[in-house]
């Protein structure tokens, strides 16, 4: 599934209050750019339009469309003025189905006439002056369709919209699966549901502490932050957010040291608590925090992407990149909990979907040949988002992972080292480009196939399972490659950093088969 509504109009024409009345009654989640641009710039609107003006408020407008145009499954609040630039407009008609929220000059002098929030109408005459500049431009013309909200309500506007749109009713799924992992260190659920944020009395949430600082990223943050800190205000604890930047390339010792500041200045103890909130960049900086502030404070996993739901949230790895390698300074330091919703992987944007999805075909090949069959066969359904399937999908890679962590938790035993198939070349590639040039997904999927390459040469894999493996990686669009740029005799100098390495040798897992894996010890000199 994907479908994106755009709402655009006048200021006060209601565009927030529709949005959300849309959210409440379909699968789409809300998104307020205009959230987005506090969060990102850490001051409110009117702030930004007295310290930097309208022109900068204008400028960082198209930097977010462009951060966002590839989100799924939402429906957007705009800002009054966004439409004021012809890329904007082209932007937002490939985004989703526009629509223009008219509303008479009469109603909105009325319902802005003792709104004092909105920096270009201070002056209440300019409600007159700047509508009609934008009648006459026509800028709000170009949209799928008009619906005049001037006297009707936000609810009957966001009926009226969905009929239009045809967009389905939101889907009621219920269930929540609930599992224990158990390793030496601590015990803790992990919850998998769909849309369980929203309804969190029926999760069993002890929460230490009044003081919890929820870890995020601007557009995840303008996404589910305030259903995050709603869960916990209704439970007595009031949070405070801290927005970092997102990617690879801020998941470092001074977006760690940012973090630090932010909570030593609001007096975090030892019995506060931290939620990370985001995909695996979020989950692993966020657990370190927890891992290391005042040496060790409670931490709950919320992970919003695919590839931290089936992996990175669970276990309790944590940790940041160097230069020199990527995640090289790190703890193991178990979560308090980790709660799934699978409606968080609506909203991803196909790229960063199959992102996640190189972590579910590793599972496949590693431990489950039934999830790599259903892989093949239901790629479709898949890559269109099946709610049911996805929570399949997910609950099967949880259970591997859990018991995978259960029997060698830090990594001593040799078992958990499993994981790390196709990682090995997947991080030196990351490295050796500066975590930004490919996804972590990206350069693990063409990890999983060179290291294949190695199993088929020596034996121990079949032509026939290499080619399923190659072929299922591709179908779901990543690379099989190490890309042309990239030299081999470059990627040979990191080996040698590799945490895996023991004297000289490097200890590799194989597939045997589908659903079969082995381990290799291979001289770091003779590796790649």
């Amino acid at each position: 599934m994907s479908e994106n509504i755009i709402l655009i109009g006048f200021m006060g024409s209601g565009k927030d209050s529709v949005a959300k009345e849309i959210s409440k009654n379909t699968d789409l989640t809300f998104f307020s750019m205009d959230d987005y641009i506090v969060l990102r710039e850490k001051r409110t609107i009117n702030n930004i339009f007295e310290e930097s003006g309208e022109e900068y408020f204008r400028k960082i407008e198209k930097e977010i469309l462009e951060e966002i145009e590839n989100v799924k499954n939402v429906v957007v609040a705009t800002g009054g003025g966004v439409v004021k630039d012809k890329k904007n407009r082209e932007t937002l008609s490939e985004m989703g189905k526009v629509f223009y929220l008219y509303t008479s000059l009469d109603a909105l002098k009325q319902r802005l006439s003792k709104d004092k929030t909105r920096p270009l109408i201070k002056d209440k005459n300019n409600i007159i002056k700047i509508y009609n500049e934008r009648m006459k431009k026509g800028i709000y013309e170009f949209a799928y369709e008009k619906v005049d909200t001037s006297k009707i309500t936000p609810e009957q506007v966001a009926d009226r919209i969905l009929k239009i749109s045809k967009i389905e009713t939101k889907t009621e799924e219920k269930s929540i699966e609930v599992y224990k992992l158990r390793t030496e260190t601590k015990e803790y659920p992990i919850y998998i549901g769909y849309d369980i944020l929203r309804d969190s009395k029926d999760l069993n949430m002890e929460l230490k502490s009044d003081k919890v600082a929820i870890i995020s990223n601007p557009v995840v943050g303008t996404l589910f932050l305030k259903e995050t800190e709603k869960m916990l205000m209704d439970k007595g604890i009031k949070p405070l957010s801290c927005i970092i930047p997102d990617g690879e390339k801020y998941k470092n010792f001074d977006t760690i040291k940012k973090i630090f500041d932010t909570l030593l200045k609001e007096k975090m103890d030892r019995t506060s608590g931290i939620i990370a909130l985001g995909g695996g960049v979020i989950g692993d900086m966020g657990g370190f925090v927890a891992s290391t502030l005042k040496r060790g404070i409670s931490l709950i996993q919320i992970p919003t992407t695919l590839i931290a739901q089936v992996d990175s949230s669970i276990g309790g790895k944590t940790g940041f990149d160097h230069p020199l390698g990527k995640n090289m300074i790190g703890t193991f330091y178990q979560p308090d909990m980790v709660l799934i919703d699978i409606k968080k992987l609506l909203t991803l944007p196909d790229k960063e979907f199959r992102n996640g999805m190189a972590e579910v075909i590793k599972y496949g090949i590693t431990h489950d040949s039934e999830l790599f069959g259903i892989l093949e066969t239901k790629q479709k359904e898949i890559t269109n988002r099946d709610i049911m399937l996805l929570k399949d999908i997910v609950s099967r890679c949880v259970k591997i992972k859990k018991k995978i962590v259960e029997e060698d938790e830090k990594e001593e035993k040799g078992i958990r080292e499993v994981l790390n198939y196709g990682h090995t070349i997947g991080h030196i590639i990351e490295t050796i480009t500066g975590y930004s040039k490919y996804s972590h997904g990206e350069a693990v999927a063409t990890g999983m196939v060179e290291e294949a390459k190695l199993a088929l040469k020596e034996g121990l894999l079949s032509n026939k399972d290499f080619e399923r493996i190659e072929k299922l990686i591709e179908r779901y669009e990543l690379p099989s490659s190490i890309p042309d740029n990239i030299k081999r005799e470059d990627m040979k100098n990191y080996v040698s950093q590799d945490k895996k390495v023991r004297k000289g040798k490097i200890r590799l897992p194989v597939p045997t088969g589908i659903g079969k894996i082995v381990f290799r010890e291979v001289e770091c000199e003779k590796f790649l």
